[in-house]
C-alpha cells in the first residue's frame, strides 16, 4: 500500500468533501473557496501510483499541469458535502453551509436550485444522501430537520415528522442503504434512528416509516464535531456507526441487519477521534476457493490517522499515523476498490494506492447478485406490524403504524398562482379531516389542527422472522432458502400492494367484542391486539431472546488470536430454574435491574460433572477447540511443521497429528479426542486434549515417550523449555515434569496466587486477577505473571511461591527496568534463551499492566502517588530504602533462577549502593558471606566445604568477586576502613600497594 499527498493546495486550505461517480471516471471536489472542481481520476490515481524514486522534476512538473475538467461556481457559501448519482455520472448534488442544495447536470452545463423554496427557510446542511435510483435526495440541517425530495416528481417532505420529539437534534450524518429500503441517520442525542422506505409503481409514489431508534449503541456523546460519516456495506448488510462509546471506550460499531439491527462487531482503536467511515465497495475473501467472506472499512478522522480494518479480524490491517498535517473530513474508494481519496483540512487531497487482492479477492458479480437478492427476499413489508413498536420510547406502549406517504408532499415548483391554490387546498382539506374524523391516514403535513383518530391494525399474517438470519450462514443452507422464501415472498407482494392505502377489513363481532375499548378525552379508542398465524392473540410485549438465539456468526479466520471458553459456573439445573423464577416474579413488578445468574452448563453426551470442577476454588478458562492449527519449528538449519487437524472428538472422525518435514511426511497419528494445545520441547512434543490428558511423542520418529498423562481436568496452559513440559489445569493445578527421565519434577497449585485478593461471597465465585503469562525455564522453575502487575516463581527447595516483581518497586525504586547501553529488550519469541533476561522481562511486564490499570501512564500514576506520600514526613529516605530492598530482590532471584550475568551486574550495583549510602553494617555482611571462614585459620578447601561453605555464587569465585567490590567501591571514604579489612584478608591491599 502507498499513500501519496496531492501537493497543490486546494479550495483556499480546505477540502471538505469528496465523491466519485459511477462510472469511476471523475472525482468532485469541494471546500472553502465556495467552489466544486470536477477532476479526472484517472490522472490523479496514476500519480498516486509514482514510485517514490521515479518522483523527479518532470512529474513535480505533471502535478502542476493537472487541472480540473470541470469548475463550478454556483454556491456562495463553503460546500459541505457533494454526492454523484448513483445511475447518472453527468448528475450531482451539492449542498453548502448557507443551507442552498443545488442539482447540477454536467452534460448539459446546468444548475437547478434543489431547496430551499425561499429566504426564510434557510438552515446550513449538514449532510446529504442519494439513494440509489437516483430518485431521492435526502438531507439533514443543523436544526435537526431530515427533509427529502423526489428531484423526479418535484416534492419535499420533513421526515422528522414521525420521531413525535419536542426538541430536535442535529443529525451528524445520513445515508440510505444500497437496497434501496433503509435510511438512517446519527443524531447528537445518541440515537440512531432508521427509517424504511417503499415505491409503489402502479401509485408512482413511496412511503416513509420510523422502525427504530438504535439507543443501545452509545451511552454517551463526549466530543461533538461538525461532521461524522456513517456508512452501509456493498450488499447492505452492516452499518458502520463512528464514534460511538460505551463506558470509557470510544468504538467503531457495526450494525446487522439480519441480527435485528443488533451491534454485531466493534473496532477500536482510534479513541474519541474516529469519525469518518467508508466501507470498500467489494465483497472480499481471503481466497479464490474461500467461502468465509467478509467487508473491508476505511476509518479516519481528527486523529490524522488513516485506518483500513478487515471485519473478520479484531485488530486493523493498515494504520497510518500522522498521514495528514490536519484533520480528515471525508473518504471515498474509487469503484475497483484499489484507491483510497482523502479529504484532508490543510486543503489537500490524500490518495491511498492498494495493489490487486492485497486487501482479498473479489467474489463475483454472480454470486453478490444472488446474495443481495436472498437478502431481499426477507426484508419486512413496511406496514408489518412488530412484537412491540421498536420506534416508542416505552416497549409496552401500543401505537398505531404512522407512514409518510408522498401523496401528502407539497410541490417544489412554486408560483403565485400555485400558492393561492395551496392555500385554497389545505383549507379544503383542513375541513375534510375535521368532518371525516375516521380517516385511514393522518396527514403528513397540513396547516391545522389534525383530530385524533382510531385506526386498527391490519389484519394480516406474520412473516416468517426465523429465516432472518446473518447473510454469509444464509447462503449456506440451500434447504432454509427453498423452504421458507415462497412464504416471505407471498407476504412481501401482499404487502406493498396495499402499502399506499392501508385499509382494514371490517372485523368479526366476536373478536371486536374482546378488545378493550378506551375512552379519552371524549374519544373512544380501541386497544389493538396482534394476531399470530393461527388466529390466537399473542402478548404485547415478547421477549427478544428468541431473535438472538437463532442468530449465528461469520466464522473467525485461522490466524486470529486464541480464544478462551469461560470457566465452569456449573449450578444444579432444577435450582437454577425454581431460583430464575422466583426472582423473576419478586422483581417484575420494580425497575431495580435483574442481576445476572449463574447460568448451567449444558454437557454434550454424559451430564455427569467431575465433582472437581464444580466445587472447586480455582476455575481458569480454557482454550477453545479451534478445527485446525499448526506449530512450526527449526531444527538443524531445517523447517518441520506440526499440523493438526481436529475431528468430531469421538471414533467416527478423529482427529489427525501430522508431523511435515517441508512436504515429506514424517509421522502421523490419530485421536478419538479433541486437541487444544500443543508444544514443543528439546526431544519431545507435547499434545493437550479437552478432556485434560496429555499425549507425549518423540521429535523425529513420533514415538510414544508415555502413556496419556490423565489431569483430570482441562489444559489451560501448556509450556515447555529444554525437557522440562509443564501443565496448568482449568483448576489451577501445576504440574512439571523432567521428560527425560520420566518424573515428576514439582506438583503445586496456583491458588496463593490467585486468592491474594479474592473477596469470598456466599452465593457465588469472585473474580480473581487473570494469568498473563505462564512460562517455565531450563530449570524447571515455573514462572507467572498476574494482572495485579505482579510476578512469581516457585522455589523447590522451599516448596512455596516466592515474589519476582511488583509493582510497589516500580513506582520507588531507582533502579526498576535498569538495562545496560548494549542491552536490549527481551523479546518473547526467545523467552529463555542466552541472551534474555528473565528478570528485565517479568518488570517489563509490570510495567505493561501498570499503563494497562491506570490508563493515564506510568509518569502521572507514580507523581500522584509520590505528591501524597514522599512529601510527607518520616518518609524522606523512602526511595532509598524501596531501591535498596529492589535490588536485594533481584539478587535473591537471579541465584534462585542461575541467571549468572544479571547477579554480578545486579551485585556490583548493589555494593556500590549501599557505599553511597553509608550502610556500613550491610557491608560487612556481604563482604563477610564472601569471604567465608577465615583463610588463615582455615586454608583446606575441604574443611571449608565441611563447614557448609560454598567457594562460588552464580558460577562466580566469591574471593574473586570480593576483590572485584573491594577494588569498585574503595573510593567512598566511609567504607575504606572496613575494605581494608577485608582486603588484608585475601591480600588485595599488599598487592595494590
Amino acid at each position: 500500500m502507498k499513500y501519496f499527498r496531492f501537493p497543490p493546495l486546494l479550495h483556499g486550505g480546505e477540502v471538505h468533501t469528496v465523491d466519485i461517480d459511477p462510472t469511476n471516471e471523475w472525482l468532485a471536489t469541494g471546500g472553502l473557496d465556495h467552489i466544486i472542481n470536477i477532476w479526472k481520476l484517472s490522472d490523479l490515481v496514476n500519480l498516486a501510483r509514482i514510485s517514490p524514486l521515479e518522483k523527479n522534476e518532470d512529474n513535480h512538473q505533471t502535478f502542476n499541469s493537472i487541472s480540473p475538467v470541470y469548475t463550478l461556481k454556483t454556491h456562495k457559501a463553503v460546500v459541505s458535502t457533494i454526492k454523484f448519482s448513483p445511475k447518472n455520472s453527468k448528475e450531482l448534488v451539492s449542498a453548502d453551509t448557507k443551507g442552498n442544495i443545488y442539482l447540477h447536470n454536467l452534460e448539459k452545463n446546468s444548475q437547478t436550485l434543489l431547496y430551499p423554496f425561499n429566504e426564510e427557510q434557510k438552515a446550513s446542511v449538514v449532510d446529504l444522501s442519494w439513494s440509489m435510483d437516483s430518485r431521492l435526495v435526502a438531507w439533514s440541517t443543523i436544526e435537526g430537520k431530515v427533509n427529502v425530495i423526489d428531484v423526479t416528481k418535484n416534492t419535499f417532505q420533513e421526515l422528522t415528522e414521525l420521531t413525535h420529539l419536542e426538541k430536535l437534534t442535529v443529525q451528524r450524518s445520513i445515508a440510505f442503504d444500497p437496497t434501496n429500503n433503509y435510511l438512517i441517520t446519527l443524531g447528537d442525542d445518541t440515537l440512531v434512528y432508521l427509517y424504511q422506505y417503499t415505491y409503489d409503481t402502479a401509485l408512482d409514489n413511496y412511503q416513509f416509516r420510523l422502525i427504530n431508534k438504535i439507543s443501545r449503541l452509545i451511552n454517551k456523546n463526549p466530543i461533538n464535531v461538525n461532521y461524522k460519516r456513517i456508512s452501509w456495506s456493498p450488499e447492505g448488510e452492516l452499518l458502520s456507526v463512528p464514534t460511538a462509546s460505551k463506558n470509557q471506550t470510544s468504538l467503531i460499531s457495526l450494525i446487522s441487519r439480519s441480527k435485528n439491527w443488533q451491534n454485531r462487531i466493534s473496532l477500536v482503536g482510534h479513541g474519541l477521534a474516529c469519525e469518518v467511515v467508508r466501507f470498500h465497495p467489494k465483497f472480499l475473501r481471503e481466497g479464490t476457493d474461500d467461502t468465509a467472506f467478509y467487508n473491508v472499512i476505511a476509518t479516519g478522522g481528527s486523529d490524522k490517522t488513516l485506518a483500513i480494518w478487515n471485519t473478520s479480524k479484531d485488530t486493523p490491517v493498515v494504520v497510518l499515523q500522522d498521514v495528514v498535517d490536519k484533520p480528515i473530513l471525508d473518504l471515498v474508494w474509487d469503484k475497483t476498490g484499489t484507491s483510497l481519496i482523502v479529504a484532508t483540512l490543510d486543503g489537500h487531497l490524500g490518495i491511498a494506492s492498494i495493489e490487486n487482492n492485497e486487501l482479498g479477492h473479489e467474489i463475483s458479480q454472480d454470486m453478490l447478485e444472488e446474495l443481495k437478492k436472498f437478502d431481499q427476499e426477507y426484508i419486512k413489508p413496511i406496514n408489518h406490524k412488530y412484537e412491540h413498536d421498536q420506534s416508542t420510547t416505552r416497549r409496552g406502549e401500543k401505537h398505531q403504524i404512522e407512514l409518510l406517504d408522498q401523496k401528502d408532499a407539497k410541490s417544489t415548483i412554486h408560483s403565485e398562482q400555485n400558492e393561492e391554490k395551496d392555500q385554497n387546498k389545505d383549507e379544503s382539506s383542513e375541513k375534510e379531516a375535521n368532518s371525516s374524523p375516521t380517516n385511514s391516514q393522518p396527514e403528513a403535513i397540513s396547516n391545522g389542527p389534525i383530530e385524533p383518530s382510531v385506526i386498527p391494525p391490519p389484519n394480516m399474517t406474520e412473516p416468517d422472522t426465523s429465516a432472518t438470519d446473518i447473510l454469509h450462514s444464509a447462503m449456506s443452507s440451500r434447504q432454509s432458502k427453498s423452504t421458507t422464501s415462497k412464504t416471505t415472498k407471498t407476504a412481501k407482494t401482499t404487502s406493498i400492494a396495499s402499502a399506499s392505502s392501508i385499509t382494514v377489513p371490517p372485523s368479526d363481532s366476536k373478536s371486536a367484542q374482546k378488545q378493550e375499548v378506551t375512552t379519552k378525552n371524549g374519544k373512544r379508542r380501541i386497544q389493538p391486539m396482534l394476531i399470530s398465524n393461527n388466529g390466537t392473540t399473542k402478548p404485547a410485549i415478547a421477549s427478544s431472546e428468541s431473535s438472538l438465539g437463532n442468530n449465528s456468526t461469520v466464522q473467525s479466520s485461522s490466524k486470529s488470536l486464541m480464544e478462551f471458553d469461560k470457566p465452569s459456573y456449573s449450578v444444579e439445573e432444577d435450582f437454577y430454574k425454581q431460583n430464575k423464577r422466583l426472582k423473576a416474579q419478586e422483581e417484575a413488578g420494580s425497575n431495580k435491574k435483574i442481576k445476572r445468574e449463574l447460568e448451567p452448563v449444558k454437557f454434550i453426551g454424559s451430564v455427569i460433572t467431575n465433582p472437581n470442577t464444580t466445587f472447586s476454588k480455582v476455575r481458569l478458562s480454557v482454550p477453545k477447540v479451534r478445527l485446525n492449527f499448526q506449530i512450526s519449528s527449526k531444527f538443524d538449519g531445517e523447517v518441520f511443521i506440526m499440523d493438526i487437524k481436529n475431528g468430531t472428538g469421538n471414533e467416527t472422525k478423529p482427529s489427525r497429528i501430522t508431523y511435515f518435514k517441508k512436504d515429506k511426511q514424517l509421522w502421523c497419528d490419530f485421536i478419538p479426542r479433541y486437541i487444544q494445545l500443543a508444544v514443543e520441547g528439546s526431544n519431545f512434543w507435547a499434545l493437550s486434549t479437552s478432556d485434560g490428558q496429555i499425549l507425549t511423542y518423540s521429535h523425529t520418529s513420533g514415538k510414544r515417550l508415555l502413556p496419556p498423562l490423565v489431569l483430570g481436568s482441562p489444559v489451560s496452559f501448556l509450556e515447555s523449555h529444554s525437557k522440562y513440559l509443564m501443565a496448568v489445569t482449568s483448576l489451577g493445578e501445576l504440574f512439571v515434569w523432567d521428560l527425560e527421565k520420566k518424573k515428576i519434577e514439582l506438583s503445586t497449585s496456583l491458588t496463593p496466587l490467585l486468592e491474594l485478593s479474592s473477596k469470598y461471597h456466599e452465593d457465588g465465585l469472585s473474580k480473581s486477577d487473570n494469568i498473563t503469562l505462564c512460562a517455565v525455564t531450563s530449570a524447571g522453575i515455573p514462572l507467572v505473571t498476574l494482572s495485579n502487575c505482579s510476578g512469581y516463581l516457585f522455589n523447590k527447595n522451599l516448596c512455596i511461591w516466592q515474589t519476582i516483581t511488583e509493582s510497589w518497586w516500580s513506582f520507588g525504586s531507582h533502579y526498576w527496568e535498569s538495562n545496560d547501553e548494549n542491552s536490549k529488550k527481551p523479546q518473547t519469541s526467545n523467552l529463555f534463551g542466552e541472551e534474555a533476561s528473565i528478570i528485565e522481562l517479568l518488570e517489563h511486564k509490570t510495567n505493561e499492566e501498570i499503563i494497562r490499570k491506570t490508563r493515564t501512564g506510568r509518569g502521572k500514576y507514580f507523581n500522584k502517588i509520590s505528591k501524597n506520600m514522599i512529601m510527607k514526613e518520616g518518609f524522606e529516605n523512602l526511595e532509598n530504602t524501596i531501591s535498596i530492598s529492589h535490588l536485594e530482590n533481584r539478587i535473591l532471584c537471579c541465584e534462585l533462577l542461575g541467571e549468572f550475568k544479571d547477579f554480578r551486574r545486579f551485585f556490583l550495583t548493589y555494593v556500590q549502593r549501599i557505599c553511597e549510602l553509608g550502610y556500613k553494617t550491610k557491608l560487612f555482611e556481604v563482604c563477610d558471606e564472601l569471604l567465608g571462614p577465615d583463610s588463615q585459620q582455615e586454608t583446606d578447601v575441604n574443611s571449608r566445604s565441611a563447614s557448609g561453605w560454598s567457594s562460588s555464587i552464580c558460577g562466580v569465585d566469591k574471593h574473586e568477586l570480593l576483590k572485584e567490590v573491594i577494588l569498585l567501591c574503595a573510593k567512598h571514604r566511609d567504607a575504606q576502613r572496613i575494605l581494608i579489612h577485608f582486603g588484608k584478608k585475601i591480600g588485595v591491599v599488599n598487592d595494590v600497594l
